[in-house]
Formats: C-alpha cells, structure tokens, sequence
C-alpha cells in the first residue's frame, strides 16, 4: 500500500509545498497587488514576506504606493530539481506539472525601487 502510494505521488508534491515564500524589499507602505487583488503591504521596516502560489509561468506582481509611478515585479519560474525524482514515472510528471510544483520562483528575496509620480506641474 505504501508502495502504491509513492508511485501515485509525485516528488514535488510530496517534498515542496504549493507556495513559496518570497521576501520583498522596498519603501514602506507599499502594497503588493497581484492583478487586483491586495497580496500585502510592506512594513516600516523596509521588508514583507509573502506567500506566491508557484506556477509553470513567470508572474508579474504590481507595487503601488501614493506619489509613485505603479511599478511591475516580474517573478521568474525556474525548474524545481526536486520533480528530477520523478525519474521515468510519467504520472508523477504529470502531476508536479498539473499543480506547478516542477517550478519554483527563482528569487526569494527581491528589491525594488519606484519612481515619483510626475506632478503635473
């Protein structure tokens, strides 16, 4: 049974979780969005750490902070060494590839600047 279970789970299904914690550094307040959807906010002391899903795919993230131009985060996907486990068990394959977790974000700590907003003036 222990067996059957092994060769039914996947390497990084079984040894990576689905998110990844990614540490952002930038001006305090700032708010972390992913599409329209608030991700977290960056602290006084210049840091967050946030959980991002992992996907087969880059994702781009938007910072926005009053007086500042939106600025796009790109995370880049990277192939996670832990689905090479997976040898020839094309299932496994499969299924590290069905919930993204053959991938892992490249960066776990990204610093980013922001540009003022053009006054109009």
């Amino acid at each position: 049974m222990l067996m059957c279970a092994l060769y039914l789970s996947s390497c990084g299904t079984l040894f990576t979780p689905s998110k990844q914690a990614i540490t952002f550094i930038g001006l305090p307040e700032t708010r972390i969005y992913d599409e329209s959807k608030k991700l977290g906010e960056i602290e006084k002391d210049g840091t967050t750490t946030i959980k991002i899903k992992k996907l087969l795919s880059n994702k781009t993230l938007i910072a926005k902070k009053d007086g500042y131009k939106n600025t796009p985060i790109i995370l880049q996907a990277v192939f996670n060494p832990v689905s090479v486990i997976n040898l020839t068990n094309l299932l496994a394959w499969a299924i590290d590839l069905g919930t993204g977790k053959c991938c892992m974000w490249d960066d776990e700590i990204i610093e980013f600047e922001m540009q003022k907003a053009d006054s109009g003036n």
